[in-house]
């Protein structure tokens, strides 16, 4: 219908004519609103507070305060109005609402007078909170209960809070009482303590984006493979967020949604250009690093999510390597896990610069080439790699080859450390096991780099090493003298954290004959150690000297040698004697000086072991026969 006002100006006389014309005026209703769960059954991703307030409505055992907490977005204000319904239901089904009874559809309009919400952010005032204690005694007028629904009940001032106390501790039967917090700490723990308490998670992205997709297919929107899946990503676990983000997406696609539309709409980058800068990242091309960032900036991206993106792929990535599944930007063959984890803890911090950085971008430009920086040659995939113990198993391998070339050497009798050209096998026990791992040929790429000689055609078995029962390594008789210079000089941290792991994971209780020993090795601090010895410091002189008597020494080197399967010996010094030849030790060795340093010594017999005389006319073999008796071979 059109109308025609005619008004006469003033004594001008122009006559201005207004056409009014009447206009049909469509509100748009928001997807989260037209989509609000109307009951239990369509509630998403809250499956333990669903079930739990059915079962109450329908056992009739619901509680006179409840208090929702949980993200934004959830479901907190929803599941509470259902409640609501299902409690004042005229025809309820198993604790589920009707949503079409009078009482229903009052409450889901919001004009039912028995039920009340409030925004504690507008109302947390005292005198509000008073209103409805005075309010609470008068029976409801339509339904079974009055329900009062407090949203954001953490904005309630000190004095709001004090004034719902009683109420809420002891309401009318008539009354129940729904709260509502995104930020739980914030509410007094009196009130906590007289409430039921319900915690909502983050909606898995799973159960989102098939929630997205129905909804999508509802509203007849074609879209685009992997739409729903990025919108849930973006959403971080909120139903409402995501549910925003649709309709955004709704009214910005031409024909199709696309992701290059959620992209634009919400800052986020695309995982094409993401791959663009991990690539240039892998093959260090800082000339792309710097061109793919610049572009996405220009874009207008933000710093902080390029960051996001950069950290979401990676993460992705690493789940591919480890979990399996569809590795579509081909990451997983071209990086270690280790260096996944490089970058993202890189990513992780440069994140945290941003947000105090007075230039974002120039920021983020760096910290990305700075990653260029970070080695990232894959390794070769070996067995000991992929078990996570590849440098124990090195270690381990090579000391078993160097110990085969020793049994070896012995066998042909032409090692340094036996003067008679004898064989001799011990029963149980491996040919010149006494005898220090120094002496021993020792071969790097077939070249002999400390003395004796090697026969090629040699057996090299395996050694065998007993157990700790029938060692019998003597100190006293080893030829040549322990000196802490000598260990410091051929110290390696390897060899200290090999030990040092045994040691530690050593049970003192395994033989009750040598816990008191295992107990001494346990306290002491391993200050350095080599494939054959070490240093034992302890803070109390006492303590070094109980381990250093004849009787402990010698169980102490029987289960040291068979820790490390091979022998081994040890020195152990007082804490003050060990600082002072330290210091001693590096000014020494500061000056260009072969150290030379002071040797602990007591008056407790073989401390520092001396060379045992060896008498020309006795074959080095007559002693062993001597002390072994009938244990013991010769074979000529």
């Amino acid at each position: 219908m059109r109308e025609i006002i005619s008004t006469l100006a003033d004594d001008v006389g122009i006559i201005s004519i207004i056409f009014c014309c009447e206009v049909k005026i469509m509100a748009h209703l928001a997807l989260y609103r037209t989509y609000r769960p109307k009951d239990f059954d369509s509630v998403v991703g809250q499956k333990h507070i669903v079930q739990t307030m059915r079962n109450q409505i329908y056992h009739d055992l619901l509680a006179h305060a409840h208090m929702f907490t949980g993200p934004r977005g959830t479901g907190k204000t929803s599941i509470a109005r259902i409640v609501a319904k299902a409690i004042n239901c005229k025809h309820p089904e198993n604790g589920n609402p009707c949503s079409t009874c009078e009482s229903c559809l009052a409450i889901a309009s919001g004009n039912h007078p028995d039920v009340f919400e409030l925004d504690g952010a507008s109302n947390n005032g005292v005198d509000e909170i008073r209103d409805i204690r005075d309010r609470v005694k008068y029976s409801p007028s339509l339904s079974a209960y009055k329900v009062y629904i407090i949203d954001e009940v953490h904005m309630l001032s000190t004095g709001a809070f004090n004034a719902l106390l009683k109420t809420l501790e002891e309401p009318p039967a008539h009354v129940i009482f729904m709260l509502a917090t995104t930020e739980i700490h914030k509410v007094p723990d009196t009130i906590l303590s007289r409430v039921q308490r319900f915690d909502l998670k983050q909606i898995p992205s799973g159960e989102m984006t098939d929630h997205l997709k129905r909804i999508l297919q509802d509203v007849e929107v074609e879209f685009e493979a992997g739409v729903p899946e990025l919108i849930a990503n973006l959403a971080s676990g909120g139903l409402r967020d995501a549910l925003s983000m649709l309709d955004q997406a709704i009214a910005y696609k031409t024909d199709v949604m696309r992701l290059t539309d959620i992209h634009d709409l919400n800052g986020s980058v695309d995982i094409g250009e993401l791959v663009e800068i991990v690539n240039s990242i892998i093959e260090a091309d800082f000339a792309g690093i710097a061109e793919a960032t610049r572009k996405l900036l220009a874009s207008g991206k933000l710093p902080a999510r390029v960051i996001d993106g950069l950290l979401a792929l990676l993460r992705d990535v690493l789940k591919v390597q480890k979990i399996g599944g569809d590795d579509d930007s081909g990451l997983a063959q071209k990086l270690t896990s280790q260096q996944i984890l490089t970058f993202i803890k890189q990513l992780n911090s440069l994140a945290h610069e941003l947000k105090i950085a007075t230039d974002a971008e120039l920021i983020l430009e760096v910290g990305l080439i700075e990653l260029g920086f970070v080695e990232t040659e894959a390794p070769a995939a070996t067995p000991s790699a992929i078990s996570g113990y590849g440098k124990e198993i090195e270690d381990l391998t090579k000391q078993i080859h160097q110990l085969q070339r020793e049994v070896a050497a012995l066998k042909t009798g032409k090692s340094s450390a036996s003067p008679a050209k004898k064989e001799i096998s011990m029963t149980g026990e491996p040919a010149g096991f006494g005898q220090s791992i120094s002496e021993f040929p020792v071969f790097v790429q077939g070249e002999l780099v400390n003395g004796g000689d090697f026969n090629e055609g040699a057996n090299l078995s395996e050694p065998h090493f007993p157990e700790a029962d029938h060692l019998d390594v003597r100190v006293e008789e080893t030829k040549k003298e322990l000196l802490i210079e000598d260990i410091l000089t051929g110290a390696t941290k390897n060899d200290k954290g090999i030990l040092q792991q045994k040691v530690t994971s050593a049970n003192a209780f395994a033989k009750l004959d040598i816990k008191e020993i295992v107990m001494l090795l346990k306290d002491a601090e391993i200050a350095a150690a080599t494939a054959e010895a070490c240093i034992l410091v302890y803070d109390y002189e006492t303590t070094a000297q109980k381990l250093l008597t004849d009787e402990n020494r010698q169980k102490a080197c029987e289960i040291l040698t068979d820790m490390m399967a091979r022998p081994y010996s040890f020195i152990a010094l007082p804490k003050a004697f060990w600082l002072t030849q330290r210091a001693s030790y590096v000014a020494q060795k500061k000056q260009g000086e072969m150290p030379k340093l002071e040797q602990y010594t007591l008056q407790t017999k073989g401390v520092i072991s001396e060379p045992s005389p060896v008498e020309e006319e006795v074959p080095f073999y007559q002693e062993v026969v001597d002390m072994f008796g009938d244990m013991v071979e010769v074979v000529e």
